[in-house]
């Protein structure tokens, strides 16, 4: 924190400032995730829940500073998520807000959640697509609709999807809900697919999926 001071912002009512100069390059605010099963995530205090994210289906807990590092459509930094730290893209004077573009953080999410789900579907697991799939969810497929995770799970393993390809994202609203357009190769030859996804107790998971 000696680098980075808390001020106003956007997120808890705070954001974070430079305490320093900084170079175009340098970390300004590194940060370590904490893995949250669905447990932990419930245990949060009040308010936590808002520096949740979701990658790769599995939930992760920003600490301070990081958590409030606020959105900018023009901001001074960019996320670096494998070394876990927001880099410098320009000078940065000390008392200036350090940003970053969140939207960078949902493309992660939902990407990471279709390379989590394409290693389920490659290794035939259905624990791994549990944990991918609401409890209600509802997959149309064969000219009939199933409801319920056991049923999805049981009825992905019998149609025999393999991958996706040409992955869309159409709609998304911010963290909570996003549309995902593709191409799902099967046993059977390709079918073109729709899967609605949103945030359910901190995790993107598919809440309805439509294979043509």
């Amino acid at each position: 924190m000696d680098d980075v001071t808390l001020g106003s912002g956007n997120l808890a009512g705070l954001g974070v400032y430079a305490a320093r100069d900084f170079a175009a390059g340098e970390v300004v605010v590194s940060y370590q995730l904490q893995p949250l099963d669905e447990a932990a995530y419930m245990a949060l205090p009040a308010g936590e829940d808002l520096f949740v994210h979701s990658y790769g289906g599995r939930r992760y807990l920003y600490p301070a500073p990081a958590r409030f590092v606020n959105h900018s459509d023009d901001p001074s930094c960019y996320q670096d998520f494998d070394r876990g730290c927001d880099i410098a893209l320009r000078s940065i004077a000390r008392g200036e807000p350090v940003t970053i573009d969140a939207n960078e953080e949902t493309a992660r999410e939902l990407g990471t959640f279709v390379d989590a789900y394409q290693y389920a579907l490659r290794e035939g697991s259905g624990e791994l697509l549990t944990a991918l799939i609401d409890r209600d969810a509802t997959l149309w497929v064969v000219g009939r609709a199933v409801r319920g995770r056991e049923a999805f799970v049981a009825t992905v393993s019998e149609v025999g999807f393999v991958s996706l390809s040409e992955v869309e994202w159409l709609v998304g609203t911010g963290r909570w809900e996003a549309l995902c357009s593709a191409e799902a190769q099967t046993v059977r030859g390709r079918r073109h697919q729709t899967m609605l996804l949103k945030v359910i107790a901190g995790n993107w998971q598919i809440v309805y999926h439509h294979a043509e």
